[in-house]
């Protein structure tokens, strides 16, 4: 449990970060993080059945949107 808090802590923090950087909005690009990290978490979740796996396949679509939000303001 506490795996998954700190990800998703740590996913928030950094799409702020990264919206500040590219000055954009950094609570909406916080709210698209939250998002993307619980639907990808409860599909991993449902599919593998692991919560560490789960977590980290979770934290690794975050940054694929995250990439894809910094290619937007581009």
């Amino acid at each position: 449990m506490l795996v998954i808090i700190i990800c998703f802590i740590a996913m928030l923090i950094i799409f702020f970060q990264s919206a500040k950087q590219n000055k954009e909005n950094g609570f909406k690009w916080a709210f698209i993080g939250m998002i993307g990290f619980t639907l990808s978490f409860a599909i991993a979740i449902m599919l593998i059945g692991e919560t560490f796996a789960a977590a980290g396949i979770a934290t690794v679509c975050c940054f694929f949107v995250r990439a894809q939000l910094i290619a937007s303001t581009k």
